[in-house]
């Protein structure tokens, strides 16, 4: 069985725009690559890609614009550092994810007790790496804003590991009412 998460497809002007936000690529940074960037809902865990892609099937919410707004940063537990660009909790968003764990319930799914935190991975940073690199990446995009981005459509990803990067593969496209 595959690792499975729902997430928001981007539009490739957004996708765009992130990737010239993005720092350097320099030894010691991964970036993400554009057509790897999503805006993840929820992480389901292992499981068949069939099962789930009937329950999202029965999810009916209407497109809708979001923000991006900012940048930032958090560590994680391998010791890498994440960059990130930040997506405000809209109506929208929230009405999707919502509709999506209700959908998913049917099937057991349990959404995490974590906060929701949305973001947009664009880089991630081996241990050790310079933080002047990351500060000025965090400085020089402060303000970076991006108004009004059309979220069309959401769909069902898979993961896995190609030589110890993570791959992301739509499965399945659901579109949002227009």
């Amino acid at each position: 069985m595959a690792k499975l998460f729902v997430a928001l497809d981007l539009p490739e002007a957004a996708r765009a725009a992130l990737v010239r936000l993005q720092p350097a690529a320099v030894p010691g940074i991964r970036l993400t690559e554009s057509s790897q960037m999503h805006l993840t809902l929820h992480f389901i865990g292992e499981g068949e890609v069939e099962r789930y892609s009937a329950a999202l099937a029965r999810v009916s919410a209407p497109a809708f614009p979001q923000s991006l707004e900012g940048v930032g940063q958090f560590p994680t537990a391998g010791g890498t550092t994440t960059l990130w660009a930040g997506v405000p909790p809209s109506p929208g968003l929230l009405q999707l994810r919502e509709a999506a764990a209700t959908a998913l319930g049917v099937e057991g799914f349990k959404p995490e007790a974590r906060p929701y935190r949305p973001h947009l991975t664009l880089a991630r940073c081996e241990p050790g790496f310079s933080p002047s690199v990351i500060e000025e990446f965090l400085r020089t995009n402060a303000e970076f804003a991006m108004r009004d981005v059309a979220m069309e459509s959401f769909g069902l990803y898979t993961s896995s590991l190609v030589a110890d990067v993570p791959v992301y593969r739509c499965e399945r496209t659901f579109p949002l009412r227009r």
